[in-house]
């Protein structure tokens, strides 16, 4: 089997790099991650070869940088990666990828024209780069597999309209549409959430539901707990932090510490307020690896989002792996994007109240040590089992190959 793959995969070095110099958001981040594991299950799968192209996540010059230059670098033992060409101006970058996506994807198809096993897999729907690979896709009657980690029209939102220059607002409308109309023309579909599919896949063409990949590249080594309650991710009021730092205030335990990880909206406030309450301990962008040591040592995780607010639908929390294997109990609100064996796994609310999320928190803390550190191996060994990246690869290949139906 031949795939050709564009994505946000890249070295290692490279991704620290870049991490650091630009600060990027934990979305970024969780993207890549994914990504990786995906690519280090395929990789463990018998006579698949794949070609892989790195699309640069940028902002556009002065503030990233004007050109991008093409290299190439190892990605693992069996793949290398090569860093498509970007020039980071408004309209130039976009045309720039639509003609690199229809050059590169013309040359792969030629290049395999005898080959009758081959695909293209992306795992995100950049739609200037999209629409040159579906237009040479469609000449050479080559299948497209897109995975889709959260709707593409829900990625621009209201805060990412507003950074954009005054043309690309001008021209929204009309874009959303062809990101729309790219959306709904894949032949096969990796979805996050079971919601997803009545918004992209309109024509019911095959799909999975995948909800994402363990990449067991962590280290899984048991840590003595400390007193606290921990979130890492991206800090933002849409996300419930104000919700858990208010329900903390209102815990009255003076040896319980709430630690805070990540960037977002409420950075600048949670920095005034971990001034001002030493119980609230804000820990800023750090490397995961670093991160998932902290999550071994709390008592208790917390991702809470409202569960009736739209995108909890088609989105799966991208912490919940992580959060799972660390073996540190975790506390989420039920969403209808977590499919119902994860909270046999799960501590869970229904609610959003800040005094029923307040009464649960001290809940947990009242319970035995020993019962949590077996509550929260339980959820580890469900992602190990279930959720790692060679089972989750093979079903990808899997739909693609037996061409399944949907389900």
């Amino acid at each position: 089997m031949k795939i050709l793959y564009y994505g946000s995969a890249c070295e290692k070095e490279w991704f620290d790099k870049i991490s650091k110099e630009k600060n990027l958001l934990p979305f970024n981040v969780a993207q890549y991650n994914f990504e990786m594991a995906l690519l280090d299950g395929i990789a463990q799968i018998d006579n698949v070869d794949m070609k892989i192209y790195y699309l640069p996540q940028e902002s556009y010059y002065p503030k990233g940088s004007l050109f991008k230059k093409v290299k190439k670098a190892m990605l693992n033992l069996k793949y290398s990666v090569s860093h498509m060409f970007v020039w980071n101006l408004p309209l130039a970058k976009e045309l720039l990828m639509f003609f690199q996506g229809m050059y590169l994807t013309l040359v792969w198809a030629l290049m395999n024209i005898g080959e009758k096993d081959k695909y293209i897999l992306t795992p995100f729907n950049y739609p200037p780069l999209s629409l040159g690979v579906l237009i040479v896709s469609k000449l050479f009657n080559i299948k497209r597999v897109n995975i889709f980690t959260d709707l593409s029209n829900d990625i621009l939102g209201t805060d990412r309209q507003n950074d954009m220059v005054w043309v690309k607002r001008k021209i929204l409308p009309i874009y959303k549409n062809v990101v729309k109309k790219i959306d709904q023309s894949y032949d096969y579909y990796i979805l996050f959430t079971k919601a997803m599919n009545d918004v992209v896949n309109p024509h019911n063409r095959p799909f999975i539901v995948m909800e994402g990949i363990y990449n067991n590249n962590l280290d899984l080594t048991y840590k003595s707990k400390e007193k606290a309650l921990m979130y890492a991710g991206t800090l933002s009021y849409e996300y419930g932090i104000k919700n858990i730092i208010n329900a903390f205030d209102k815990i009255e335990d003076k040896d319980l510490q709430l630690w805070l990880f990540g960037s977002g909206d409420m950075k600048k406030d949670i920095e005034e307020l971990s001034v001002k309450n030493p119980r609230i301990k804000y820990f800023g962008f750090m490397p995961r690896e670093d991160v998932f040591e902290y999550e071994k040592k709390a008592s208790l995780l917390i991702n809470i989002r409202n569960p009736n607010d739209r995108y909890t639908k088609y989105s799966f929390p991208s912490k919940t792996f992580e959060y799972m294997v660390s073996g540190t109990p975790f506390l989420t609100t039920k969403l209808e994007g977590i499919p119902d064996e994860y909270y046999n796994y799960l501590f869970t609310l229904n609610d959003f109240d800040i005094d029923v999320l307040k009464t649960k928190i001290e809940e947990i803390f009242s319970k035995d040590q020993q019962e949590l550190d077996h509550f929260g191996e339980q959820a580890r060994q469900f992602i190990l089992l279930q959720k790692g990246s060679l089972n989750q690869a093979r079903k990808i290949m899997n739909l693609i190959t037996i061409k399944g139906e949907g389900k």
